[in-house]
């Protein structure tokens, strides 16, 4: 409970800084990369050897959604996003905090979901 909250106060706290130190780009993908940074997503995901090793890497992850869940890849990162345990990898472990999208706009999940699905 405690660290859902924790990751709460992080959310908040990220998106008042991507307001504060730079324009929100408005296309989706450009407005998901600053969202990932935002949410400090990095932390535990890796992308082209950037980042942490907690998590699944992300490098291709438009891709690899495409493999998991054919015809379904943009709803598969999304259904990643709001319930993280809906679908895990095997060999990998459940480690996807809950609620890290609580706080965001439908908008700004879908950058999320297109940056995500642009990565190849």
């Amino acid at each position: 409970m405690r660290r859902q909250v924790l990751g709460c106060i992080a959310i908040v706290a990220a998106i008042g800084l991507v307001a504060c130190s730079e324009v929100p780009a408005t296309e989706p993908v450009a407005r998901g990369r600053q969202l990932y940074r935002a949410l400090d997503c990095g932390r535990c995901h890796h992308i082209a050897g950037e980042g942490g090793r907690l998590g699944p890497e992300l490098t291709n992850a438009g891709m690899v959604a495409e493999e998991r869940r054919p015809g379904a890849g943009p709803e598969y990162l999304r259904q990643s996003l709001t319930d993280p345990g809906a679908y895990v990898v095997p060999g990998e472990r459940d480690t996807m905090p809950r609620g890290l999208v609580r706080g965001l706009s439908q908008s700004e999940i879908d950058a999320l979901v297109a940056y995500l699905a642009s990565l190849r």
